[in-house]
């Protein structure tokens, strides 16, 4: 209880009450029924679920690319629900970064380029915004690849570039997307292991959803939605989380089938 209070009020991203409904009377469509959720400063949180069980529209709300039809969305204390289109936006510039499972770097731009942009838009100053793209580059392992574009770059270091993207504004929460879903497996580990890595050595908060236990493995929690509802929570230790042991991808899978068997509950 105490560690729950905690997360709630000292979180970087605090879900309450968020419901999501699509249409109206007969027609109307739960997407999300009353989620509470609260990630702590410098976590990694994994969302899985069957399809249509309120993944997306869960990320979306998170982050202000949706708006809630009832509930409350605080990032670092500030409240989503209550704010105009301009300060959203302002917001998720300055304190969310993204990444996508289709890596949506911008194919004109070098990797350097694509990776300053968030910075640019923002207004920084050119020299200050190369110098911390290229930081950020180098931290993923990219800094050789600076001046290449897209098309020049191979699946997994595009999603490396956007990884970079994504935090090189420093933000408060790393929304990630079937990150891994366009990579192979060995590829994927990579990802995922900066993913890891920028929680651990750096502090940042990541909400990911995915479909794959091994990924989910890489988290420190499992938030696990069946038909809008959040029915089960998989937490695994913090060496599991670092190593993705297989006995934690072993227990994710089993709830995951359950859940997708049964459309309702998981078996703990």
């Amino acid at each position: 209880m105490v560690n729950a209070e905690k997360e709630r009020h000292g979180g970087a991203l605090v879900l309450e009450g968020v419901t999501r409904r699509y249409g109206h009377r007969r027609g109307a469509v739960q997407a999300l029924r009353g989620v509470d959720v609260a990630l702590a400063r410098g976590s990694f949180t994994a969302v899985m679920g069957p399809s249509g069980s309120g993944k997306s529209t869960l990320l979306q709300c998170a982050v202000g690319l949706d708006r809630p039809t009832a509930g409350s969305v605080r990032i670092a204390e500030k409240e989503l629900t209550r704010m105009g289109r301009r300060a959203l936006t302002r917001l998720r510039r300055e304190r969310v970064g993204f990444v996508f499972q289709s890596f949506n770097l911008l194919p004109a731009l070098t990797a350097e380029q694509n990776v300053a942009l968030p910075l640019r838009l923002a207004g920084g100053a050119t020299r200050r915004a190369r110098d911390s793209a290229r930081e950020a580059l180098a931290r993923v392992g990219l800094a050789h690849r600076a001046h290449r574009r897209p098309a020049e770059l191979s699946g997994g270091q595009q999603q490396r570039v956007a990884l970079a993207r994504a935090l090189v504004t420093e933000p408060e929460v790393i929304c990630a997307d079937e990150p891994t879903g366009a990579l192979d497996p060995a590829t994927a580990e990579e990802v995922l292991a900066l993913l890891r890595q920028s929680v651990d050595e750096l502090g940042a908060t990541v909400l990911m959803v995915t479909h794959d236990p091994a990924a989910a493995a890489h988290a420190d929690r499992v938030l696990f939605l069946a038909n809008g509802l959040l029915v089960d929570e998989y937490r695994g230790t913090a060496e599991e989380a670092r190593s993705a042991r297989a006995g934690a991808v072993t227990d994710i899978a089993r709830r995951m089938r359950t859940l997708t068997r049964t459309g309702t509950e998981v078996a703990v």
